[in-house]
């Protein structure tokens, strides 16, 4: 269960004196939290809390802000959960509860004139940000019957570390932004557009439709007329992922898609989106066999696989790929999800193989693997698609070479992490399992199941909810406008190092776009996108302490305190500000978007480790195996994941280790206190 691996930004204050039953005390408060804390994003559950009435439901619907962006970013669900959002978003919204209580409704779109426009706007920049209000920590000890001032300093000591966290992020990020500024020159200060339309609801009511508009400023709605279904999917934004081979044959090189899958952005945020290259089954060895081997012979047998296959797991849903291997052929899959003889591509590409398979040419020359290539592509309303490349595999260099054994999990954002959300989930996923700790750790191993349930990865809901708290600091007073869907990854991927005989296991988090900028403030949205860097970077560092020297940030500072001079050059638009060839800053001059880059188009900070066979299985075993967060919604895996590694890894994520009996016995104390540290992080969160 992944909720359970460590968390903490630093080593965590013991936990609290407690008698034999403490445990089980905190797990029932757990559940019955879980109960009762409402979905966030459920709109027919709201509308029920409201009674199904219309005006109840139009009244709350107008307490939520109004903010500046254009088409659909949230949707009913994430305008919800946020708490605000455009007319659109809210109007769907509105649609959506109003029909979970039988009434029939349609859109309409009216023009905005100019000055009506300037007063919605300002009704955004005058907002007031609402906190939740601090947890009773005493009623909290007192349910839970630990001691008060011991469960009060575990608390108080995470937040302290968060704080100090945040505030040298932000130190860190003013100084860069302070040295940037003058390198980069005057940047364009984007400040919010004032809507030129605005999109409302009508209800039916005894055959006449009836307006209904919680608009925080009174729009004009003569001449309005009802949205079509095609005007309403025009205002969608849609994100999609493609893996492209790209293979060179004789001169040409030849780019072919082994997985293309696109899907609705609005319908993707706060989900689990995870996409999983391993090989077929057969490939590798069963896990309890692997753990046998010493550090040679593993390295041997990864060495050996010769077939990988890619799969995107949305929300649960699986999307199968094209098996390929690493001298660029492709593979057949049959209907059971069997790999099968490798094949050519259309004429184009069918000679690639000499003949041996697609009808080929014998004397044709031999393709071989450039590269395999990520592409992130989003395609915003009346704009051409944006594409993030991320560079997974090449060509056999020198150093470290790298697998396509992977997992790169993603957060899709259309709003910051909204506050208190981190919490839930993570009370959420220890619910959900609260039956069967209860079990293990009474030393009942018989009938414990976990429901590894599909999630969000811990370190990118720590990431955004840390994010959400810097955005607050540096906004004082200034309106902070996203207009788009930030997207961040927490990545693994295995390595080989030939030279040190060893497998590599490489975690990073990575920062795919910035989302937003601060109204007409152009030198906070550029603080703004040093502090994420440095977020991604030393949120690693504390997390999984290791190397972390393949960071943009760290690699900037190291060309600085090397001694080299700052070049300013021109790309695709934006400022390149660089010391050194091994990283830059990224810098939109309009707005002051910034976000530091590697050579491979990814920023992350990356811990690397040597897997230990008989210590750090779960390292690769987590990467293999599917675990519980990319289970369909009936729990079945597709019929070519490998079952035993699947267990290893569920096993792994659970207790750190493997599972055999024995080792599970010994580490049921490390859980526990994992346990408590995790739920009363959860329960006294802010």
């Amino acid at each position: 269960m992944r909720i359970l691996l460590a968390i903490f930004l630093l080593a965590a204050p013991a936990v609290p004196p407690q008698d034999a039953d403490a445990t089980e005390r905190l797990l029932r408060l757990v559940e019955r939290r879980h109960r009762e804390t409402p979905d966030p994003t459920d709109p027919r559950a709201a509308a029920s809390r409201l009674g199904f009435d219309r005006a109840k439901i139009a009244e709350f619907v107008g307490g939520l802000s109004w903010e500046p962006y254009a088409g659909i970013l949230r949707d009913a669900a994430g305008t919800l959960m946020c708490g605000g959002g455009n007319s659109i978003d809210r109007a769907l919204l509105l649609q959506a509860m109003l029909e979970t209580g039988g009434e029939k409704t349609r859109l309409m779109r009216v023009d905005v004139a100019e000055a009506d426009g300037v007063k919605l706007l300002e009704t955004f920049r005058k907002r007031e940000r609402k906190e939740r209000p601090d947890r009773d920590l005493k009623a909290l000890a007192a349910e839970i019957g630990v001691d008060a001032a011991a469960f009060e300093g575990l608390v108080a000591e995470r937040r302290r570390q968060e704080a100090f966290l945040i505030a040298e992020i932000l130190d860190a990020s003013k100084a860069e932004a302070a040295r940037l500024l003058p390198l980069v020159g005057a940047l364009a200060g984007r400040a919010a557009a004032a809507p030129r339309e605005h999109v409302f609801v009508q209800v039916q009511d005894k055959g006449t439709w009836v307006d209904l508009d919680p608009s925080p400023v009174e729009i004009p709605r003569k001449g309005a007329r009802a949205l079509t279904p095609q005007e309403i999917s025009a205002q969608r934004r849609s994100m999609t992922f493609r893996l492209l081979l790209n293979r060179k044959s004789g001169d040409k090189t030849e780019a072919f898609p082994l997985l293309s899958v696109p899907v609705d952005l609005s319908a993707v945020s706060w989900k689990g989106v995870d996409l999983l290259i391993q090989p077929p089954p057969g490939q590798l060895s069963h896990s309890s066999a692997l753990r046998k081997l010493d550090a040679k012979a593993l390295l041997a047998a990864f060495r050996e696989v010769k077939q990988y296959r890619p799969c995107l797991f949305v929300d649960g849903k699986s999307y199968g790929g094209i098996p390929f291997d690493l001298e660029g052929r492709t593979y057949d899959v049959d209907a059971g999800g069997r790999v099968g003889p490798a094949k050519g591509v259309g004429s184009a590409v069918g000679k690639a193989f000499g003949g041996a398979f697609g009808g080929g040419d014998e004397a044709a020359p031999k393709s071989t693997l450039e590269s395999v290539v990520l592409e992130v592509a989003l395609k915003e309303p009346g704009a051409p698609e944006r594409i993030q490349r991320r560079t997974l595999v090449t060509a056999p260099k020198p150093g470290p070479r790298a697998l396509p054994i992977l997992r790169y999990s993603y957060l899709v954002e259309s709003a910051p992490l909204p506050q208190g959300e981190w919490s839930r989930r993570e009370l959420r996923a220890l619910a959900l399992n609260a039956p069967s700790l209860q079990r293990l750790f009474k030393g009942q191993l018989d009938g414990v199941h976990f429901n590894l349930q599909a999630d969000l990865s811990p370190y990118l809901l720590l990431y955004g909810d840390l994010r959400r708290r810097i955005l607050g600091r540096l906004s004082e007073g200034t309106a902070y406008v996203q207009d788009r869907p930030g997207l961040v990854a927490d990545t693994g991927q295995v390595f080989l190092d030939e030279e040190r005989g060893q497998v590599l296991y490489r975690q990073g988090i990575d920062i795919v776009d910035n989302p937003g900028y601060f109204d007409g403030s152009a030198e906070r949205t550029l603080t703004l996108g040093a502090a994420e860097t440095a977020l991604e970077c030393l949120l690693m560092e504390r997390l999984a302490a290791g190397h972390t020297g393949l960071s943009a940030w760290s690699q900037m500072e190291r060309g600085r305190l090397q001694g080299g001079k700052a070049e300013v050059s021109e790309k695709d638009g934006r400022r390149e500000v660089r010391w050194s060839a091994e990283a830059w800053w990224s810098v939109d001059p309009a707005g002051g978007a910034c976000v530091g880059r590697v050579p491979s188009g990814a920023g992350q900070a990356i811990v690397e480790k040597a897997i230990e066979v008989a210590g750090n299985l779960c390292k690769w075993a987590d990467l293999i195996g599917f675990l519980g967060g990319t289970s369909n919604e009936t729990g079945n895996q597709p019929e070519w994941a490998d079952s035993t590694t699947k267990w290893y890894g569920r096993g792994c994520a659970l207790v750190g280790g493997t599972n055999v009996r024995d080792e599970i016995m010994s580490k049921i104390e490390d859980m526990k206190k994992a346990a408590w540290k995790s739920a009363i992080a959860a329960l006294g969160g802010e």
